[in-house]
């Protein structure tokens, strides 16, 4: 019994596989019948009859756009993109960097009743890279006296580590160092 089974669903995955998907199935292929035996002798009423004669209507789309083929020139090889023109540009010598300021600067935590103390230490270290001896005394200084200075760089990492603490949601500036002093 299992084994006629099989064969019966071999035989009709092989009879519905011989049609496309894309083809949408004619009225008579409908209502017609299957190995001989109408739609009646199964006891299907008029009304699925109806129903599957409005699904006739019904268009399948491929599963994939089809593209329109890229043009590869007249000898058929790879196409080949041609850089654009670009109008010429006049070679000026380029101008130093202009500094901002002086070359030191200065970070500053404050503290604040927000972040824990071993928050702030640990931002320290993976943001500045201090040891856990010199960012635990630094959070220390600024717990006991409201501001602790964290180090002195050049101004781009300065910045880049000020802005780094900030996003980590420490109170913290940036100064720039009078040298002078």
């Amino acid at each position: 019994m299992v084994r006629s089974l099989k064969i019966i669903g071999t035989v009709l995955s092989l009879v519905a596989g011989a049609t496309s998907a894309l083809t949408v199935p004619s009225n008579n292929a409908v209502r017609g019948s299957v190995w001989g035996a109408s739609s009646s002798s199964f006891g299907v009423d008029r009304r699925r009859t109806a129903l599957s004669a409005q699904h006739d209507a019904l268009v399948m789309m491929p599963a994939t756009l089809e593209r329109a083929p890229v043009r590869t020139g007249d000898i058929g090889g790879p196409a080949v993109l041609e850089r654009p023109l670009a109008d010429t540009v006049s070679k000026e010598p380029v101008k130093d960097k202009q500094h901002t300021g002086s070359e030191a600067w200065e970070v500053h935590i404050f503290n604040d009743g927000l972040n824990t103390r071993e928050h702030v230490a640990r931002c320290l270290v993976q943001v500045t890279g201090l040891t856990e001896i010199a960012a635990y005394q630094t959070m220390m200084q600024a717990h006991q006296n409201g501001m602790a200075v964290v180090g002195r760089w050049v101004y781009e990492r300065a910045e880049m580590y000020h802005c780094a603490l900030k996003d980590n949601g420490i109170h913290c500036d940036l100064v720039e160092v009078d040298e002078d002093l």
